[in-house]
């Protein structure tokens, strides 16, 4: 009797064993690939909203212990997916209350400008002279890589006989990224419009290719904002026997998102 007894007993135990194990080994999604973007709740819970925003509504909660999968990051916001495939945002405060699968706490803190390889695009507005004339340059930039960027400026320059409006399109090398005050070097083209604002003897429109070689410094303020100082030297490509040459000195900002 004692010895039926046991044998009960311990198949009892080997079953609660074995359906607690089956409990916690749930499986992942499939597409769950890199196991550094797993991540595993720690607050007793956080919230899920549908869009990047606190003015957007909480559709979901992540309860403590559940797992989360880290898509990407827009400035304080993270997109996650959950184990049963819900899909929203995250602030960065609350992503702070994770451990990654070695159980080691993460911090999304932002890490100052040496944080800013996340962001990709780059608006900004620069500001100067244009042989004499005062010009202004709205540009965008797409960071390739940490060095390589390709950026689209439009530069309207206002002097006392003419208007010239250039539209450009170049290829900037940055070779020290990790560098606060770091040093980069352009070369691009475009199209160059001079405008005359009297009436002269056979003054007219003119519209002429240009070729431009330059560069500058740039100064990481934060992983969000930085400040330029750069020199350009345009050559316009006249139907002429020579080409012209004119020299564009300019200051201003960008900011990455």
């Amino acid at each position: 009797m004692s010895f039926r007894l046991t044998s009960f007993g311990t198949g009892l135990l080997v079953l609660l064993m074995c359906f607690g194990i089956n409990a916690k080994a749930e499986p992942l999604p499939a597409h769950w690939q890199n196991s550094e973007q797993i991540l595993t709740v720690t607050a007793p819970y956080i919230d899920l909203r549908l869009f990047a925003g606190r003015g957007y509504p909480i559709f979901h909660i992540i309860e403590k212990g559940e797992k989360l999968y880290l898509l990407k990051r827009h400035n304080e916001w993270f997109k996650v997916e959950t184990t049963n495939g819900k899909v929203g945002w995250v602030n960065r405060r609350e992503m702070n209350n994770t451990k990654n699968e070695q159980d080691i706490a993460l911090d999304f803190s932002n890490n100052g400008w040496r944080d800013k390889h996340k962001n990709r695009f780059e608006i900004g507005l620069t500001a100067g002279s244009l042989e004499g004339a005062i010009a202004f340059s709205p540009f965008i930039t797409y960071h390739l890589t940490a060095n390589i960027s390709t950026e689209l400026a439009y530069t309207q320059a206002y002097g006392n006989f003419s208007t010239l409006k250039i539209g450009a399109i170049s290829l900037t090398h940055q070779p020290f990224p990790k560098w606060r005050v770091s040093p980069y070097f352009r070369l691009g083209s475009g199209i160059i419009q001079t405008q005359p604002n009297t009436i002269l003897v056979q003054s007219e429109d003119r519209e002429d290719p240009i070729l431009t070689v330059g560069g500058g410094i740039m100064l990481n303020v934060s992983h969000r904002l930085m400040l330029r100082m750069e020199y350009d030297s345009h050559t316009i490509m006249t139907t002429r026997d020579v080409n012209e040459e004119v020299s564009e000195w300019k200051a201003g900002f960008g900011v990455l998102f």
